[in-house]
């Protein structure tokens, strides 16, 4: 069995954040460790976060690295400048695939990420193997304004030359039109996904959960293309039989399978 780590936070309504990077892992059958960033309560309007301090998180990650053969690494949200730099320094040399989701927005709510924080995330870039920012994440990173497809290549591309040479941009129900649009942009080509949009207002979790079955099929081998093609289709099951809090459910997939 493939181990993978989660760097992320918790979510309240379990959707997102570690909860949800579990939970996919055991989908596709991997065993799934976690170490905590930070604690976010998920209001319906808003996110509460409290983020862990640097000794914690170096106890968390020191305590699975010295342990642990990983298969491939998640980085998802970390909230402070700090553990940022500190995550960076622990898996200098860790040679497992490093998958990067640049949590800087909620659906709920902005986090409004500083400058130097932004900074510190993009230096994680030239370290990953995948980065999957979502449209907001994507303009923030780039700098590029996002209204179109067009301007997700572009994006995609300015996102590339800061280092990570796999980029991801969720479009989601952000961009306008009936189609949901993800953009994939490798070093030898380019891929669009496509599928109908879900008409479902909360998808709470949608982007931790993608990001994480990227994770778990680079883990199991599969290619860059295959694994964010099934982590499409994965999410899109998780979302449309979501639950009542408006939260993806991650085990959709198994029990109402395409």
């Amino acid at each position: 069995m493939e181990n993978v780590l989660t760097i992320s936070g918790s979510d309240s309504l379990a959707g997102g954040g570690l909860q949800a990077d579990l939970k996919t892992f055991e989908e596709f059958n991997i065993f799934g460790v976690s170490a905590i960033t930070s604690i976010a309560s998920i209001f319906k309007d808003s996110v509460k976060i409290e983020t862990l301090d640097e000794t914690t998180l170096r106890n968390q990650l020191d305590s699975i690295i010295s342990q642990m053969k990983l298969s491939a690494i998640k980085i998802g949200l970390v909230g402070d400048i700090n553990n940022v730099h500190l995550i960076a320094e622990t898996l200098a040399e860790n040679p497992a695939p490093l998958i990067l989701d640049p949590v800087l927005v909620f659906k709920e709510g902005s986090t409004d990420c500083d400058k130097p924080y932004l900074t510190a995330v993009k230096e994680l870039l030239p370290k990953a193997l995948i980065t999957t920012p979502n449209l907001v994440e994507a303009e923030k990173l780039s700098g590029v304004k996002i209204n179109s497809l067009e301007d997700m290549k572009k994006a995609a591309q300015a996102i590339q030359k800061l280092g990570c040479q796999n980029v991801v941009i969720k479009g989601g129900s952000r961009l306008s039109g009936a189609k949901a649009v993800d953009y994939l942009l490798t070093p030898n080509s380019e891929y669009t996904f496509e599928d109908t949009k879900a008409n479902i207002s909360m998808t709470n979790g949608a982007g931790c959960t993608f990001s994480a079955a990227v994770t778990a099929n680079i883990a199991l081998g599969q290619s860059v293309e295959t694994a964010v093609e099934k982590a499409k289709s994965f999410v899109y099951a998780a979302i449309v039989h979501g639950n009542s809090v408006g939260s993806v459910w991650q085990g959709a997939s198994r029990n109402f399978p395409s």
